[in-house]
């Protein structure tokens, strides 16, 4: 099984210069579901050009020939990732260097657990300037309240953890954010994050009690086709996009930012 997008772009910086990007993403996928229940699956991904990440308004490379697989075996909710310097960490998804991924589910609890197993490995996992053995995540809701700790445990520094819980009441879930940055003698970030949902609207704001008492604000609007994001911050970095479903797997975006670039493209997936 695969599937695979394509993207055509033009993207336009300080308003006089035009350039065309193209792009392809090929997902290969391969699965079977043994007698007793065991799912085995393995994945692979090639491409070439950019495809256009709108969310992030950056241009993402596609250059990638067919690498080492990454497979998942699941069993009784439990799943299994192996894939040499592949697995994500669970801290802030910066990290794709692990070895051996364990995740899972229950009762309203959720966890993940990822690892090194070769301590000498040349490509090892590094975060912050030192070594990082193992990646970890515990998560449990109840009702409307979800409680999650992540973690980095680093070889010489701190250990990078957060602790964040959100409460859900009607149409407002709010969440807080304990994050000590994994800086040694530093404070921790503590983030309030409220966000509403009005309808087809959803509206976010967040703030932090970090040195530059920075905040957030973004609205994202559905409509029919159409799906209209905008969003800026303390320094009035604002961005603002615009996609509209052309059916059949194909979505044209376009939109602009506060360093005067804008673009405008086509993908399609299939």
């Amino acid at each position: 099984d695969y599937d695979s997008g394509a993207a055509v772009t033009a993207s336009a910086n300080n308003g006089d210069n035009y350039t065309v990007y193209t792009g392809i993403d090929i997902n290969i996928t391969a699965s079977t579901t043994t007698d007793n229940g065991m799912t085995i699956s393995a994945a692979t991904d090639m491409g070439a050009g950019f495809t256009l990440d709108a969310a992030d308004k950056e241009l993402d490379a596609q250059t990638d020939d067919l690498t080492a697989p990454e497979v998942k075996i699941g069993f009784n909710g439990v799943t299994i990732e192996l894939e040499s310097e592949g697995v994500q960490d669970y801290y802030d998804g910066d990290l794709n260097n692990y070895d051996v991924g364990v995740s899972g589910s229950f009762a309203g609890l959720t966890y993940g657990f990822a690892f090194e197993t070769d301590e000498n490995e040349a490509a090892a996992t590094v975060v912050g300037g030192a070594r990082s053995d193992y990646s970890a995540t515990i998560g449990y809701a109840m009702g409307d309240l979800s409680v999650t700790l992540n973690t980095n445990q680093r070889e010489s520094l701190d250990a990078q953890t957060s602790v964040s819980a959100s409460y859900t009441v009607g149409a407002v879930k709010a969440t807080v954010k304990n994050d000590n940055m994994g800086g040694e003698g530093a404070d921790a970030v503590n983030t309030f994050t409220i966000a509403y949902t009005a309808g087809p609207a959803v509206v976010t704001l967040s703030a932090k009690d970090d040195a530059n008492d920075s905040w957030d604000a973004s609205v994202v609007y559905t409509t029919g086709a159409y799906t209209i994001s905008a969003n800026t911050d303390e320094a009035e970095a604002w961005e603002a996009s615009v996609a509209y479903d052309l059916g059949g797997g194909a979505t044209m975006t376009v939109g602009a930012d506060h360093n005067d670039t804008s673009f405008a493209g086509v993908s399609f997936a299939f």
